[in-house]
């Protein structure tokens, strides 16, 4: 297996085939249609006269580099129910779940969307049994929890496959699904509370807005937004620094955030700073929205929120 090239936004992954192992022609096809969030292509390709399965897949990062910042509940309900969403399309189409690299390591996820894509292996040979229940519990043990919502959700989660002396693939979908419709309901209830409270100002304790995230390109890390006034630059007394680019000022750009939405304006850097390929004025703020591009000189971020 080679993960020969990435580039942002597509993984290219090439697993070599043995000469005398056939590919299961429906197999690959159900897998190259567009399932549940999966939108991954899967062919077969000569490299340097090697045989190889090729997979083109569309996403912003590896769920493995993913999971490394803190998770809220909805977005851990979200990545479990779409990957058991596309287990049971595999399921019922009679596609062997044991042929799915079940690892967080060969998963990657979009940001926008929290679509997990999963690696399928549409060959006729034999592959080791399926434990999916271990392996929602190798996930929830990668997870770094962000509020005690996120921990006793999990610890809901555990409780049940405790419960269960066999696995139902169909019986687990159904319970993410209900916990998701619970948490639905929740956020009803609480935005009904503060529709007929007579509270006007909004207080730290009840404004729940998740964490805004640049992510940086050239290293795919995750850089949370943490401060009201986000300093990006060399210096070492910045909330983010980049030592390593010439091109970035010392006090380069400010994200600051503000009622729930982030602005940024260039401190007056020499080599700009600039949203979706437009430059800005020094001192000038201007919004951001989720999935903006920003250059700060040649150093390039996504903006993210979810």
């Amino acid at each position: 297996m080679s993960d020969n090239s990435k580039s942002y936004d597509e993984f290219t992954i090439n697993f070599k085939l043995e000469e005398d192992v056939p590919v299961d022609q429906f197999e690959m096809t159900m897998y190259n249609y567009e399932f549940v969030g999966n939108n991954t292509k899967c062919q077969v390709i000569d490299i340097d006269g090697v045989r190889a399965l090729q997979f083109k897949i569309p996403a912003t990062l590896p769920l493995e580099q993913f999971l490394r910042k803190q998770l809220y509940k909805g977005e851990f309900l979200s990545i479990l129910s779409n990957i058991m969403n596309q287990l049971m399309y595999f399921d019922e189409n009679k596609m062997p779940l044991n042929k799915l690299l079940l690892n967080i390591h060969y998963m990657y996820i979009e940001l926008s969307t929290l679509d997990v894509q999963l690696i399928y292996m549409p060959v006729n040979k034999k592959f080791a049994d399926c434990n999916i229940t271990e392996f929602i519990q190798t996930l929830i043990g990668s997870i770094r929890f962000a509020n005690m919502d996120c921990v006793e959700l999990v610890d809901k989660i555990l409780k049940y496959l405790d419960s269960k002396l066999m696995f139902n693939l169909e019986e687990f979908y159904n319970y993410v699904l209900s916990l998701e419709q619970d948490m639905l309901l929740e956020d009803v209830e609480e935005n009904d509370d503060k529709k007929s409270s007579t509270t006007i100002l909004t207080t730290s304790s009840n404004y729940n807005n998740p964490v805004p995230y640049l992510l940086r390109i050239k290293t795919n890390e995750l850089i949370p937004i943490l401060a009201k006034e986000f300093m990006v630059g060399k210096s070492a007394d910045s909330n983010y620094q980049i030592i390593d680019n010439k091109k970035v000022s010392r006090r380069h750009a400010i994200f600051r955030i503000s009622n729930g939405e982030c602005y940024v304006r260039d401190n007056d850097s020499t080599n700009h700073t600039f949203v979706n390929g437009k430059l800005l004025q020094p001192g000038v703020e201007i919004i951001l929205s989720n999935d903006d591009y920003i250059r700060l000189g040649d150093e390039e971020f996504r903006y993210w929120v979810r």
